[in-house]
């Protein structure tokens, strides 16, 4: 058990005794799941953190899950997991004595996170970060709209691949929308705290809950303006196949080792099939494969067949239930879920760390805090604060570091080598990029980067109206979507001569970023001990799928299969016992946001200790934070509510209805009474008020099927857009299920600079989801396009490490450096992916539809 003194001070005597963030104030206002989580990310590595909350508590108090009926303001688990480690401060701010508390502690603040709705009053100190958490941007159509995690879910074009082709889009669990906007918030504040080591000023930060959950969308607008096709529920994804064992329930992700899926499955046959003879062929018939995969996974364990599997490099995991997972060796090894004691003789769980930052202890395995009413010694800070130079010392400068006049974010003058392949791995170096860092892409020859595409073209409809043209690897939207903002090196770290050069650019480098499979880096000879010799103040992020010490660390992992394994894909379905994952490879994003922080944390930590540190964020474990509040549940004996399609226990009506058009819905998300009296009212019912059978909640969820019919009627006469529209106007929240085409012609998403035009020199013109980081004075921004092949190999090695002309001439001729790949046959047809890459897998493949351009 953790006890009393590490829960209330932090303190770990096996590990350096003082945390990454300590010293840091922060002052949290808000009262929602977004807000509550920024500040608790900032909590758990060591920031001092108050909450301030009304006289009846935070609304988060009141929230599900429990583990009580309702009446305890420690109940919530929800607050539980949001909370932990911070101390509350009750304020009525009616009250004059309250409000001159709160500005005191406000102007001791480095911090402060308020909702959009709560207005001070009072003006903040010029040093101070304020980070503004809000539901939607406040222009546009969305203005004054009601949200809800199905409402983002299905405005984010997320929802509308999610699910069965046969049945309704499914919105997925939880509230994971509100924890992509946290962590996004909590990016935004680290890196302003990084720039105020330099300025000395604080700024206005700002996200939300619709920007931030579009942001980890898988280029559905940038795909839709290359070839005017989405992606859907329609078909099967390729390479992607959920099995039903005699157990439990797995997914595998095969794009490479066809032979050793074979073996593994005793299905040789199908290497003598010519429809399984290339990688098209297996692409294009792999439904037929399923079946035949699915026919063979019945006589095994799910367990023992995952393990075969990965013994052949193949992602594959168990489906399992959290109350599998929570008593998992990997989980028990690891120390996922931890107890810490409450102060009164009892403890409560807690989850362990998202990520780890060197050796810094993480602080957030701590107690609940309890409702404190009164003033006194809570109203004061206890931590030392934080230095803030009015212009930053030479010493807390990386030797190299200089303002970018062509930036101006609050990384510029930071230099990043991103050697990441697929999606979380560039989401993160992108997000570095877009925040004014110098991020330098190491394109391997020999083992291209999957999202470039294959080197003799993929599907069609991921390159411009689906010509993959000359240079296939130049023109895939996958890779121009996440590279933006990049430059690139073309450097085959195999080849002799090219560790020197790697060698090279680290010295003069902060940041190196890899999601390698474990191993990958010390046999490469580039590990953190090797990096730190070169540069004692590099920080080596690492991206693993799971967390090393357990059982499963080694394991091959990708998107889908480590949605399974942190137990979210158990918990989505329509109650028929299937499971369904969500349908992007949901837990990349995830996974590449947490790097993002991480960084950011170890970057801060650099500035007051001078040296660099080794970052290792297990993309499992930080998406298990996602669903916190069902882990904790699960943990403390409660039972986790089984997946019933779009269904809620506190909302109802809850679901996804048909309107006009193929495969066309609409959401609605009743949670109060008074929005079902809107509702009917709407949707010409009235008389739906007086009934019995929906007068409240209870009894809508018991007549559901009845109401949902009802409800559909008047739906399937409406467009998407317009039924939601007149129902937000009402105060019901409603949504359409966006798709790509929707997204590419979302005029919010223009209005607001997210939806970006970028003229790549071989792609052409078109339009890019950019990101959601929104700070005031020093902007992010995308000042490329992303970059072809080795695009830089000259100018970065002339001008960065001094190289002549000569000499990377002679680089070129022997290997080290290109501008393509290499064998570009061969790759393609065995898979054209690095075996020792974590992230391997292609997106969804769910057949494309095309859709209308619309205005």
């Amino acid at each position: 058990m953790d006890g009393p003194a590490a829960a209330n001070s932090g303190r770990d005597a096996t590990t350096d005794p003082t945390p990454a963030l300590e010293g840091l104030r922060v002052l949290d206002l808000s009262r929602g799941i977004a807000g509550q989580y920024c500040a608790k990310l900032l909590s758990a590595f060591g920031a001092e953190c108050i909450l301030i909350e009304p006289p009846g508590g935070s609304p988060t108090r009141w929230l599900g899950p429990r583990l009580d009926d309702g009446s305890d303001h420690v109940g919530s688990l929800l607050f539980r997991h949001l909370n932990q480690g911070k101390r509350s401060l009750t304020l009525d701010l009616d009250d004059p004595k309250a409000e001159r508390s709160l500005s005191a502690l406000a102007a001791a603040a480095d911090v402060v996170v308020h909702d959009r709705e709560t207005h001070l009053p009072f003006a903040l100190n010029p040093t101070v970060i304020e980070c503004v958490v809000a539901e939607f941007p406040d222009e546009g159509r969305y203005r004054g709209w009601r949200g809800s995690e199905m409402i983002h879910q299905a405005l984010s074009g997320t929802m509308y691949m999610t699910g069965r082709p046969d049945r309704q889009p499914l919105y997925g669990l939880g509230h994971r929308a509100y924890y992509a906007c946290g962590t996004t918030a909590c990016i935004s504040v680290l890196a302003a705290l990084e720039e105020r080591w330099d300025s000395g000023l604080g700024q206005r930060v700002e996200a939300t809950v619709f920007e931030s959950l579009a942001a980890i969308g898988q280029n559905f607008i940038s795909q839709y303006s290359y070839s005017k096709t989405f992606e859907s529920r329609q078909r099967y994804p390729g390479f992607l196949a959920l099995l039903k064992c005699s157990d439990l329930w797995m997914v595998l992700f095969a794009v490479r080792n066809w032979e050793g899926l074979c073996s593994v499955f005793n299905l040789e046959e199908l290497l003598q099939d010519d429809r399984f003879a290339t990688q098209a062929g297996r692409h294009q018939h792999w439904e037929l494969a399923v079946q035949r995969l699915q026919d063979r996974a019945r006589t095994w364990r799910a367990s023992d067949l995952v393990d075969a599997l990965q013994r052949e490099r193949i992602s594959a995991e168990v489906v399992a239930p959290l109350e599998v997972l929570v008593s998992s060796p990997q989980w028990e090894a690891r120390r996922l879920v931890r107890r810490c004691d409450t102060g009164d003789g009892s403890s409560e769980a807690a989850l362990g760390p998202p990520f780890s930052i060197g050796e810094s202890p993480y602080v957030g395995v701590a107690p609940t805090p309890r409702l404190q009413s009164g003033l006194g010694s809570s109203e004061t800070w206890e931590s030392e604060r934080w230095p803030i130079p009015s212009s930053a010392p030479e010493d807390t400068l990386s030797h190299h570091r200089q303002t970018r006049p062509d930036h101006p974010g609050p990384l510029a003058g930071l230099r990043v080598l991103d050697m990441t392949t697929a999606w979380a791995g560039p989401f993160a170096a992108r997000s570095l990029a877009y925040l004014g860092a110098e991020v330098i892409k190491i394109d391997a020859p020999s083992h291209m980067d999957s999202w470039r595409g294959a080197p003799d073209g993929s599907r069609r409809e991921w390159y411009p109206d689906g010509d993959p043209g000359e240079h296939p690897w130049n023109r895939c939207v996958l890779f121009n979507t996440q590279g933006q903002g990049k430059l690139s090196v073309g450097l085959d770290l195999k080849v002799e001569g090219a560790l020197d050069v790697f060698g090279e650019l680290v010295r003069v480098s902060d940041v190196v970023i890899t999601n390698f499979a474990p191993g990958v880096l010390p046999r490469l000879g580039i590990d953190y001990p090797a990096l730190r010799a070169l540069n004692p103040r590099i920080v080596v992020v690492e991206m693993p799928a799971f967390g090393p010490g357990g059982p499963d660390s080694g394991h091959q992992g990708m998107g889908k299969t480590m949605e399974a394994a942190c137990g979210m894909a158990a918990c989505m379905g329509y109650g028929d016992g299937v499971p369904v994952l969500t349908g992007p490879a949901y837990l990349d994003p995830i996974g590449g946001l947490n790097a993002v922080a991480a960084t950011l944390i170890a970057l801060n930590l650099r500035r007051r200790r001078g040296e660099g540190c080794r970052v290792v964020v297990p993309q499992t474990e930080a998406g298990i934070h996602w669903i916190g509040e069902l882990v904790l549940q699960q943990a403390e004996g409660g039972i986790v509510r089984p997946p019933n399609g779009n269904a809620l226990d506190d909302a109802a009506p809850h679901e996804a209805y048909p309107a006009q058009g193929d495969d066309e819905w609409v959401v609605v998300a009743v949670r109060t009474d008074d929005e079902w009296a809107a509702l009917c009212q709407v949707i010409g019912r009235p008389d739906l008020r007086q009934s019995a059978r929906f007068a409240d909640l209870a009894s809508r969820q018991l007549h559901r099927s009845e109401l949902d019919a009802i409800i559909s009627a008047w739906t399937r006469g409406l467009s998407k857009l317009e039924a939601a529209s007149r129902l937000q106007a009402a105060g019901v929240p409603a949504a359409p299920v966006a798709n790509g085409a929707d997204l590419w012609a979302d005029p919010v998403l223009r209005s607001t600079g997210f939806s970006q035009e970028l003229v790549h020199p071989e792609a052409g013109r078109h339009l890019y989801p950019t990101l959601s980081y929104h700070l005031a004075r020093t902007k992010g921004a995308v000042i490329r396009p992303a970059p072809c092949f080795g695009e830089h190999n000259a100018s970065l090695l002339t001008t960065l490490l001094g190289m002549t002309s000569k000499r990377v001439g002679e680089l070129a001729r022997s290997g080290v450096l290109a501008d393509r790949p290499v064998a570009a046959g061969r790759a393609a047809e065995s898979g054209y992916v690095d075996a020792k890459v974590l992230n391997p897998g292609e997106p969804h493949s769910s057949a494309s539809r095309e859709g209308k351009e619309r205005s």
